[in-house]
């Protein structure tokens, strides 16, 4: 895709973790937040440097968990991500960039 580069992240929590399935996973690319679903997302980005940040809301914590990591994306390049919870909810997320 020309003029374009991909963020690809991955988004999980423990299956013990139930009340999760009920919240939508944010990811937040240079402050545009985009809420979604928990699991495999799709972001295209233009070429550059990008900050990423990833949370949920979570009773009353409007930023659960969150983590950040800033991502170089070079044009026609995927980058891939993980982001996971962690076991206390009061935590930071844990985001990986993959490869």
């Amino acid at each position: 895709m020309a003029g374009k580069a991909t963020i690809r992240i991955n988004g999980r929590h423990s299956p013990m973790a139930w009340l999760l399935y009920m919240t939508k996973l944010t990811v937040e690319i240079d402050g545009t937040p985009q809420p979604g679903s928990w699991g495999d997302r799709v972001i295209s980005v233009p070429p550059g440097r990008h900050d990423v940040k990833i949370y949920f809301k979570y009773l009353t914590k409007s930023r659960c968990c969150e983590a950040g990591a800033t991502v170089d994306a070079a044009e026609g390049s995927t980058i891939a991500m993980e982001y996971r919870t962690p076991m206390m909810m009061t935590a930071p997320g844990r985001l990986t960039v993959l490869g």
